[in-house]
């Protein structure tokens, strides 16, 4: 279920002379948040956090420290651990928003921690909903402003992909990146870090994901 209304974003296209509601239906635009826009913000703008409230399994390598951190933020509730295929009593583990802890540490090893837990917001605070709907004006503005539709060429929603479709182009190009000076500061509050809409950059050594196979980082 999408965290927008379709008005949300026709609002904010109500200055974008050539937006034509005709074309662009209400179940489009919703499509396209569901598909493209929210996906964008959390993935990538926010590094992984979650908006949606729903049950992940995720399966963790195990870091050999007594915090083991969580994709999915918010976490509220833990449903099972297992380490090496074995069951964990959940009591003995502490759960806070973006890791959990234990006394005893988690053993190192590849994908050998599946945690399942609910994790996201019951209703997405207000903040988010509007830079979702900015960034789905964003690429209405840019399609009908001349300036490409990265999405219709490819819909693998890679990164790149989906940089190239919310990024300022076109007749609208202004108006695209005073959504974007918009969007920056809410992915920043709520992802915790610097990442820009135009800008994609590597982590450094401390923020990425340690491969114990290899002694190394990705």
């Amino acid at each position: 279920m999408s965290i927008i209304t379709a008005d949300k974003v026709t609002d904010l296209l109500s200055s974008v002379e050539d937006f034509d509601s005709t074309i662009w239906t209400d179940e489009k635009i919703l499509e396209l948040s569901d598909e493209f826009a929210q996906p964008y913000f959390e993935e990538v703008l926010c590094k992984g956090r979650t908006f949606d409230y729903q049950t992940y399994t995720d399966v963790i390598d195990g870091n050999g420290l007594y915090n083991l951190s969580l994709p999915h933020k918010p976490a509220k509730e833990l449903v099972s651990i297992t380490i090496d295929e074995e069951d964990v009593d959940l009591s003995t583990i502490y759960l806070y928003t973006n890791h959990i802890a234990r006394k005893t540490v988690f053993p190192v090893g590849f994908q050998n921690v599946t945690v399942v837990y609910k994790a996201g917001y019951s209703a997405a605070p207000g903040m988010v909903i509007t830079a979702v709907a900015m960034l789905c004006a964003c690429h209405i503005a840019r399609v009908v402003g001349g300036g490409g539709d990265a999405l219709s060429t490819s819909i693998t929603a890679g990164p790149i992909t989906l940089k190239e479709a919310f990024s300022a182009s076109g007749k609208y190009a202004g108006k695209i990146a005073d959504w974007e000076s918009q969007i920056t500061p809410i992915a920043r509050h709520y992802g915790g870090g610097p990442r820009l809409i135009g800008k994609m950059r590597k982590a450094p050594e401390r923020e990425r994901k340690y491969d114990p196979r290899t002694d190394s980082y990705e």
